[in-house]
């Protein structure tokens, strides 16, 4: 009955888990998983299929240990030694697998914890190829495009939402409706964090998935917050002091890019130029949707054309701040010549 049911989950897992999980750990994304998991590549001993599998493994130096049940199959291909493949944490790897087997255990009924153990001796890594500056721009610029854009629908439409009258008829007051939006910009945050990580993991793989999200998010929710002030409060934001409505803004536009500074710092050369690229993309990509929206968007307008034209106006912002960020992340991210390192020393040396 036990073994029944456990074949029964494994037959699952390969057929609806495992496609996902092998698709993620070939992704820059793979930082989700690759801690523990691995996507282990094997050639079949007798009708040479390609087997793709993620396995769990633990690694000790160059060497990787996966333990696999001896019901399943694969690791038969491997018995008297046999070349693998391996995307492990994001890198493609070569190495020498061997099998050994463990005694079962006295209780058959159940499924043995131990059984085969597959070591697998890692090769040389191979050296990085030079990251190609304008290869990163487009790959940064389609995917933050499409990440702003879907983003950006969830607080378009949360917005249009809480603007409508069936708020004011169930009694919900303007400070629910302000939190709806910056709830709706942390989900903006995370779909365009992750937009981003998807692009910058395979650029700078020293750089977590959680740690780019974590900031991404934060920050637009700190900007999301200042945003909904005016839903809140009303028009009596617009009496506060210039100095205070500066800060305001100012704060706006350097949040997200001095969070995600602070994941960058200690990767990069001169990282605070993101600070200063993301601010300045973000001041022009907002300019851009004011532009789009403003002359669209009429008093007494149905709710579908309310988020239809915020949406148009999200889809300039996003092309906009994807392609203006797309170069600064690319330049800052180009290895530096030495041809140059050495001509900024002869001209410091010149003015001693």
């Amino acid at each position: 009955m036990y073994l029944t049911l456990w074949r029964v989950v494994d037959r699952l897992q390969t057929l609806l888990v495992n496609p996902v999980v092998a698709w993620l750990l070939g992704t820059p994304l793979h930082d989700l998983l690759s801690e523990k998991i691995a996507l282990l590549t094997v050639t079949g001993r007798r009708s040479g299929a390609t087997i793709r599998l993620p396995v769990q493994y633990e690694q000790r130096g160059d060497t990787l240990t996966v333990v696999s049940s001896p019901t399943r199959r694969w690791w038969r291909n491997l018995d008297g030694g046999a070349p693998v493949r391996l995307a492990l944490r994001g890198t493609a790897r070569h190495g020498h697998a061997t099998v050994t087997r463990k005694p079962a255990r006295a209780d058959a009924s159940r499924e043995p914890a131990d059984g085969i153990v597959v070591t697998i001796r890692l090769a040389a890594q191979e050296p990085a190829l030079e990251k190609d500056r304008g290869r990163l721009w487009w790959r940064w610029t389609k995917a933050v495009t499409l990440g702003e854009v879907a983003g950006f629908c969830v607080p378009a439409i949360t917005g249009a939402s809480v603007a409508g009258p069936g708020w004011e008829l169930l009694g919900i007051g303007p400070l629910v409706q302000g939190t709806a939006v910056v709830l709706a910009g942390a989900v903006e945050g995370s779909i365009l964090g992750l937009a981003q990580a998807y692009v910058l993991r395979a650029a700078l793989p020293a750089i977590t998935t959680r740690a780019w999200v974590r900031a991404t998010v934060t920050g637009a929710v700190i900007a999301w917050t200042v945003g909904a002030l005016p839903i809140v409060l009303g028009e009596r934001v617009l009496d506060w002091p210039p100095a205070v409505l500066a800060l305001l803004g100012l704060t706006l536009l350097t949040s997200m890019g001095l969070l995600q500074w602070r994941v960058l710092r200690g990767q990069v050369r001169a990282a605070w130029r993101w600070v200063v690229a993301s601010s300045g993309a973000w001041l022009v990509a907002l300019g851009v949707f004011t532009l789009v929206t403003t002359p669209l968007w009429q008093e007494g307008q149905p709710g579908w054309l309310i988020v239809a034209i915020g949406v148009l106006g999200g889809v300039a912002m996003a092309a906009t701040v994807a392609a203006l960020t797309g170069a600064a992340i690319a330049h800052i991210l180009a290895p530096r010549s030495p041809s140059a390192g050495a001509a900024t020393r002869i001209r410091q040396e010149g003015r001693r």
